[in-house]
């Protein structure tokens, strides 16, 4: 794998209130652990140079979690979406220069070889972002990968803002993505909030890289589970009896 030096940005500002408590969702426990510390083991098997927790609802409960790990933080005092969560990272990173690989606390199954597997290909393919995609047949209230006829991939688009049409695409967007630093906030700086939540997507920034001529690499899995992002007390059950296998 390529010598370059890799950052890790961890989004993990939610409430999460489908979850029906007060907790942080990332705070919730798989396992008698909390699904950030799971996401933050898995993380750390990458050797990163650095790793930024994007914290913001109960952010000194989620600090106090993480205590004694070699990990920052930086604060989202608005949930103004995916994108504006990553683009508090900014500063921060001024000084790096390398990959940023970006997820989210709270997809505890996420496989350490998946992520290895990501970074791979992004090196290959010299990427401007390398996304990892879900492939089933199974619906999925995710959003969806749009290619081209050709078989790149020119956007992604999100559930509630996909056609008819779109949602019957069976690729799913995982919210697991490989930048280049420079590109990454270059791009954040375009993305604007005219969508259905009135947020700025991090998912916006394939579309714009892929219409800049950026190379946009795509690493898939058919593992449904390991992507599976814990938002209700439903999910968290599920996820146990998961883990348990």
């Amino acid at each position: 794998m390529s010598k370059q030096e890799l950052a890790v940005v961890i989004l993990a500002a939610g409430k999460g209130t489908r979850m029906e408590s007060d907790r942080a969702k990332v705070l919730h426990s798989l396992a008698s652990r909390p699904l950030l510390i799971h996401v933050l083991d898995t993380v750390a098997t990458l050797n990163p140079k650095r790793v930024l927790v994007v914290v913001g609802y109960q952010a000194e409960e989620v600090k106090q979690a993480c205590a004694n790990r070699p990990i920052e933080f930086v604060e989202q005092d608005k949930q103004l979406g995916t994108g504006h969560a990553v683009l508090q990272a900014q500063a921060a990173l001024e000084d790096f220069e390398g990959d940023v690989l970006v997820l989210c606390g709270d997809m505890p199954l996420i496989k350490s070889s998946t992520l290895q597997d990501l970074l791979r290909l992004h090196h290959k393919t010299s990427a401007g972002c390398t996304l990892l995609s879900l492939k089933t047949k199974q619906k999925k209230d995710f959003g969806r990968i749009v290619r081209s006829p050709e078989g790149a991939v020119s956007r992604i688009v999100e559930v509630r803002d996909a056609s008819e049409q779109e949602k019957t695409i069976d690729e799913y967007n995982s919210g697991v993505y490989c930048f280049d630093k420079g590109i990454l906030f270059k791009t954040l700086a375009s993305v604007d909030s005219s969508n259905a939540q009135g947020e700025y997507y991090l998912t916006d920034t394939v579309g714009i890289l892929s219409r800049d001529g950026h190379v946009v690499a795509c690493h898939s899995t058919q593992n449904a589970d390991e992507v599976f992002g814990i938002n209700s007390s439903e999910d968290l059950k599920k996820a146990e009896r998961i883990a348990q296998v």
